[in-house]
């Protein structure tokens, strides 16, 4: 067992006080967005000795690893962990499959464009699954709504645009129509785009001012309407929010095609590749194949690829992706969404059945726990992680703490 020092990385939309909350250290007032618990090069945890982890797997790839991460993955850690604390919109973003990885990084080489440079897209090879444990009240967008249900959110608004983009979705087949919707959104600027979005703002506080008071004489056997009022509320509030802060972006009107998602803690969200999205508040554990590709839209001062994003993302309507844990005993909850790379295990003592095999790596989230294995004992407390290595064999826990362990299915 390896005890690690992480990195926190500082985003402009991060929160000021979650990250050090958790790590029981004083805030400096800087939005501190991830702290990264993994081997990822751009930013490895170190081991006690100062060395990366990315170079002590490598060098110790057999004892790490095991055989089946080893022989599916190299001499890599094929997940990175984070822990994800939102105050504000994350950039409207979509990762990319992994053949589309390995081809827009060679796109993005053979352009001259370094690696590590703000304005490229894909940093790696590989593609980017992800899956986002709520440890608060963690809320988000994800993958295109049901278009019927979409047309009926949009004529809420009562705004001529709302209406046309409304008819435009009834036009043609689902794909086809949100692809040629957000295009034409993603596509508009100046200040007619400025005027837009503060008009929709308008719209949006107004409607969302009608479906409180629906809402509030709708009685127990409400109309369809009402029930509609109600679910887009929150949306229109979130709509007047991004639209204050993001007055010539047009990333705020593709928001309102999106599935709003709210997680209580425990719950999950899993975004495969293609999945246009954007988590806006709350503080989770993230979990990822271990990868920095990110293609964004909007909703962000970093770099924009509006074509390869229309290229890359699913257009198909969705439900929210919600995952759901199977439970392992009282004590143990499993995340194991359809990836090679990861899964997550949500335990807390004695924590039955805990991944015993492969790479895996503990970020303790609450109370304190001891860490047993046949070799030795390692202690952790709230924000404190630690590797694993497959040559440590199994471990249980003890104390009084909750502990995500991520693993490598199968190993």
């Amino acid at each position: 067992m390896e005890q690690l020092t992480c990195v926190t990385r500082d985003y402009a939309w991060g929160s000021t006080t979650l990250i050090p909350r958790f790590l029981g250290t004083p805030s400096d007032g800087r939005p501190q967005a991830e702290l990264w618990v993994g081997a990822h090069p751009a930013d490895p945890a170190v081991l006690t000795d100062g060395t990366r982890l990315d170079d002590h797997i490598r060098e110790h790839a057999d004892k790490a690893l095991g055989a089946h991460a080893l022989e599916t993955f190299g001499p890599r850690l094929p997940y990175l962990v984070k822990a994800l604390a939102a105050a504000e919109p994350l950039s409207l973003q979509v990762h990319p499959t992994s053949q589309r990885a390995r081809i827009g990084y060679e796109l993005e080489d053979q352009a001259g464009i370094p690696v590590g440079a703000p304005d490229r897209s894909y940093q790696d090879h590989f593609h980017k699954p992800e899956m986002i444990v709520a440890i608060t009240r963690f809320e988000g967008m994800a993958g295109f709504r049901d278009v019927e249900k979409t047309v009926r959110i949009l004529r809420l608004l009562e705004h001529p645009w709302a209406d046309r983009t409304a008819k435009e979705l009834e036009a043609a087949p689902p794909f086809q129509a949100l692809h040629s919707v957000v295009s034409q959104i993603l596509a508009e600027s100046g200040a007619g785009l400025r005027d837009l979005i503060g008009e929709i703002a308008v719209a949006a506080t107004a409607a969302e001012a009608r479906g409180h008071r629906s809402s509030r004489t709708a009685g127990r056997h409400y109309l369809d309407r009402a029930s509609v009022e109600r679910e887009s509320t929150r949306l229109f509030a979130q709509t007047a929010s991004l639209a204050e802060k993001y007055p010539t972006d047009p990333g705020v009107l593709v928001t309102l095609l999106l599935n709003h998602v709210v997680l209580s803690p425990g719950e999950a969200m899993f975004l495969d590749a293609g999945v246009v999205h954007a988590y806006t508040s709350g503080f989770g554990v993230e979990i990822m194949a271990s990868s920095d590709n990110v293609v964004r839209a909007g909703l962000t001062p970093k770099h924009v690829d509006v074509p390869e994003l229309l290229n890359i993302a699913n257009f198909t309507p969705i439900p929210a992706p919600l995952w759901e844990p199977a439970t392992v005993s009282p004590n143990t909850l499993s995340y194991r969404p359809p990836v090679a790379e990861f899964a997550l295990t949500i335990a807390r003592e004695p924590g039955d059945q805990l991944p015993a095999e492969g790479p895996r790596t503990l970020l303790c989230l609450d109370g304190r726990v001891d860490v047993v294995s046949a070799l030795q004992r390692q202690t952790l407390g709230r924000g404190e992680s630690l590797f694993v290595a497959h040559a440590e064999g199994a471990i249980a826990l003890e104390g009084d703490g909750t502990v995500a362990i991520a693993s490598v299915p199968g190993a």
